[in-house]
Order: structure tokens, then sequence, then C-alpha cells
């Protein structure tokens, strides 16, 4: 006898179900199909997934068609752990080659084709941003934007597609598709809809967008014209009198052309950035040729971020707080927040560095430096970031909030690129590895270069005047040094960036409960010499007293 779909549990083997597929998707990572999902629905209601491993999707994609009546034999479950799950179900049918699936012509007339779990509009934002269960919603679609280009992260060219849904009380929700997920969008089915199209949106993951509900498109996600449910009666009451049209929204704001064409985008000296208006060029980008000279380490480079938004915590170590989320329920994740000196071979400035831009930067995620390679003083510079120091980038910048402790506005940077005019742009499909800071470093193509840490050049990478420079590297004082760190971005009279070769190596990082067993470990990625605040000071001393 077949079991009901709700009394299925996990990590249990049963022998019958009989159930109609209401779903099918397969997703694809780079077109290649990872799995084969279904959602079973019975006739009492209940609903179930099942899933099939990549090996197995062409099978069950030629013998299981959506909307038709099935029945399962001999098959196991196992825990819906999903990070994004269809239905609020404990368990997941596994499907394997030896289950048998056969096709049933006798469909009872009470199960039904589809099933949704719609959510109202006004609720969309409080209830699914926080929930792991993916979101269904309904509407007349009144606008769609054509398939467009985005850079993402500065690194990869990505398709994007937009949508807007009305519902009857003239309410609005955008929706974002992006990569595989976009180009699947069948524009000429969309066509053939007669007006208006009602469509149904499901497995979509709620976020927010200026202060607004988005819902943005995953693996799991479909989408049904005109779906012969219910709930569609309403809408087609509503809008019988009413002539709808459906509208093309402009192109975005980040969409591109070319890579150049983000790269050249609104031209900036140093100088021109700082005679900009922040308030009045709130929602501009602009890009500024320049290279780092060296990390404002008055933070350090990483902190204690809420493991929920990674937005920085505040508060005492052990009373940290999130602004939007209270206090966090987990353990707080490290994430990247730099102060980078920069110098366009004319000026210096400041430029903040956060999040995952950086772990593009630096092919590293703060969470592996700090856990995975021991650095968790702030104040310590991993070679990763040493590394790139005195290289000519070009920096996407735009302006942060207004910071009334620094009675200014931070210069935030976007994404970062090389310079194509010499270089291609940075792939993350092929980083570099540092392995040490004397070591080799590993070009991904079986070859290695010689690397050596940055030192100061005879010749500034922005071709700066070398009158400019200091007759004696030895006339800076300990009091300069001191209030470098600080005073960097408006004093800046150093001949070159430090000659970080010339620093001791810093002692082994040691666990704060048992200092004197912790080592580095000593593989290929090991940390080679770090920069740090308090080096440069004591280098500074040590040179003074020899002089």
């Amino acid at each position: 006898m077949a079991i009901h779909l709700q009394n299925i549990k996990k990590y249990v083997f049963y022998p019958l179900i009989r159930a109609r597929v209401c779903r099918v998707w397969i997703p694809k990572q780079n077109g290649q199909a990872t799995n084969f999902n279904c959602l079973f629905v019975n006739r009492e209601g209940g609903t179930i997934q099942g899933s099939a491993k990549s090996r197995d999707v062409a099978h069950f994609s030629s013998i299981i068609t959506e909307g038709d009546y099935y029945e399962v034999k001999n098959f196991y479950t196992f825990e819906n752990r999903y990070m994004n799950i269809v239905v609020s179900h404990e368990a997941v049918i596994d499907l394997k080659s030896d289950t048998k699936v056969t096709h049933l012509n006798s469909l009872p007339l009470s199960i039904p084709r589809y099933y949704f779990n719609f959510m109202d509009f006004t609720h969309v934002l409080n209830k699914g941003k926080e929930s792991r269960l993916l979101t269904d919603v309904l509407g007349r679609l009144k606008a769609i934007q054509p398939i467009e280009k985005i850079l993402v992260r500065g690194q990869t060219l990505e398709d994007k597609r937009e949508f807007i849904l009305e519902n009857i009380r003239g309410e609005e929700l955008r929706i974002t598709l992006w990569g595989d997920i976009a180009r699947s969008f069948d524009e000429a089915s969309l066509a053939e809809q007669d007006s208006p199209v009602i469509v149904a949106f499901a497995g979509f993951r709620v976020s927010e967008f200026s202060g607004s509900a988005n819902l943005i498109g995953t693996a799991a996600s479909l989408w049904y014209f005109n779906p012969d449910i219910p709930e569609l009666l309403a809408y087609k009451h509503y809008y019988a009198q009413i002539p709808v049209d459906i509208h093309q929204l402009p192109p975005s704001s980040r969409a591109i052309l070319s890579l150049e064409t983000q790269i050249n985008e609104s031209r900036r000296t140093i100088r021109e950035i700082l005679c900009m208006d922040p308030f009045e060029h709130k929602n501009e980008r602009f890009t500024c040729k320049a290279f780092i000279v060296d990390y404002d380490l008055f933070k350090g480079w990483w902190c204690e971020s809420c493991p929920d938004c990674n937005k920085p915590l505040s508060g005492l170590p052990n009373n940290l707080r999130c602004m939007e989320h209270d206090y966090p329920t987990s353990t707080p994740v490290p994430w990247f927040r730099i102060n980078c000196i920069v110098r366009d071979g004319q000026d210096v400035t400041n430029f903040l560095l956060s999040g995952k831009t950086v772990e593009y930067f630096f092919n590293a995620s703060a969470h592996h430096l700090v856990f995975d390679k021991k650095f968790t003083d702030p104040f310590i510079v991993p070679p990763q970031m040493i590394e790139k120091l005195n290289k000519t980038k070009i920096f996407q910048l735009r302006f942060g909030a207004y910071k009334s402790v620094l009675s200014r506005c931070e210069i935030y940077v976007c994404n970062i690129f090389d310079d194509i005019a010499t270089e291609a742009y940075i792939n993350p499909a092929s980083p570099i590895k540092v392995a040490d800071a004397t070591g080799p470093i590993a070009t991904g193509v079986g070859s290695s270069i010689p690397f050596t840490s940055p030192t100061p050049n005879l010749t500034d990478p922005l071709s700066v005047d070398q009158s400019q420079k200091h007759t004696s590297p030895q006339k800076d004082t300990f009091h300069d040094s001191c209030h470098r760190q600080s005073k960097r971005a408006l004093i800046f009279n150093d001949s070159g960036p430090h000659d970080s070769t010339q620093l001791p190596q810093p002692r082994p990082l040691k666990d704060y409960a048992d200092s004197s067993k912790e080592h580095l470990c000593e593989d290929d990625d090991t940390p080679g010499p770090g920069l740090s605040k308090k080096q440069h000071l004591s280098i500074s001393s040590t040179e003074k007293e020899k002089n």
C-alpha cells in the first residue's frame, strides 16, 4: 500500500508511493547539469522533493515529465538539509539508478497540477528574508528588462534580467535572474501569452535592495505563465476591464558594453576626487589609476563581522553587537576592512577596501588568513597584502556614508582592475598563490617565477618627478615615523614605499590559550614576513640610534 507523502521520515527505506510530479528543475553550473530534482504532490496535498545525482540526470529526465502521475518503488530518504528548501518537509527522496519509477495513466482528478506556497507582497521582506524556505509569488507582469551583462565584483561578466510584478492592490515587487537562470527565460513563450500576463514565480530567495524586497533567482527557480490555479481568477477578473501592457525597463546603471568601458568610467585623479562634493556625487561611480603604498593599520586589516550581514560589530570584545541584527547568535566572522594609502604620482589619500572585492584582490578570504594561516593579529600584514604594494591598479570607487567621527565620507572601492594597457584584468579562474615571501609564485600553468617583497623603486610606478624625492633617506625622524600611520593621507613626504625586506622576521603566531605550543605549519602557503605598524616604529627608532 502506498504511503502518504506527509508521513515519510528521513533515513528510512520505503517500498512504494504514488504521486504526481508538479515541478521539475535541473540546476546547471557553467551550462552543465549538476543534479535532477522534482516535487511530488498527492491528493492529500502533501509534498516532498525527490533528488538524483548528476550521473543519473539523463536517466530521470527521460522518464519523468512534469505534470504526470507516477509510482515510485524501493527508495531511501535522507534529511532535507539544503540551504534553500522548496518545501518544508524533513526528508528528501533519494532517486537512484535502481529506483523503479513507473508512469501511471489513471491520474486522479483530485491531485493538483501545481503546488505553490504564495506569499503576500507585504510580508515578503519580513517573513521571507530570514527563512530557509524559498518564496513563491503571484502577480501581473508589469515590466521586463532585456538581458544585459553586468560586471560582478570587477572580475567576471554575468547575464542579468529583471522583472516588475504587480498585485491587485498595485504593489510592486522586483525579481532578478542571474547567469544560467537568466538565459533560460524564454521571451518567445512570453510573446505567445494573452494579456494580462499573470506569472507565478516559484523558488526564489528574498533579499533587500534600497529598503525594498527583491527576489533573487536560485537553482530551484521556475516561473509559470497564466497557470490554471484558483488564485488566477481574481487577477483575470480585475484586469478584464483595464488595458495593460508590459513595459520595458531601461538598462541598469551597472550594465556595461565592454570591460574597457567599465575600467575607463569617469576617470579622475586623486586631486579631483578630493575636490568632489560627496553628497552631490553620492550615486556616481568613478575610477582612479593609482597604486597602494601602505596600509593604515589604525584599526587593523580585519574586523569581526555579523554572521548574518557581514557588517562590522561594535562594542566591547565580550559584548559585540550588530546595528541591524542586535547580538549575533553565532560566532562572528572575520571580514576584510582595510584603509589603503594610495598615490597616483601627485597626491595621496585613503581608499577603503572591504568584503568580497578584497577577497578577489588578495586571492584569499579573511577567514582563511585568520583561522587557517594564523594571522590573528590585525596589525600583522600577510604576504598576500604585501604583494599588492607599489603596483598600479585601476580602482573603481564611490563615496560611502558620512562618518560623524571622521567628519567626512569614506572613498569606498567597488572593484579593482589591472591596468589593461599592459596587463589583462584580474581573473579569479587562474589565481596567483603566494607560497612564501621569498619563494616562487605558482602561476597556475606549471611554471613559477621568483618573488621578492616590494622595495622602494628608483622610479615611481607612475613616473613621479624624481626631483620631488629626498636627497637623503636618513632624514626621517622617530617623531615623523610615529605620526606617519595616522597622517599619511594628509602629509606624505616619503621618498617611496617602505622597504619591507629590511623588516625583522615576525615571531611565530601563538594561540592565546597556550602561547608555547602553537606553531605555524610549513606548507607551501606558510605566511612569510609580515608588515606591522609596530615594526615601522621599531625600525625608525633603531635607525635613529645608529645615526
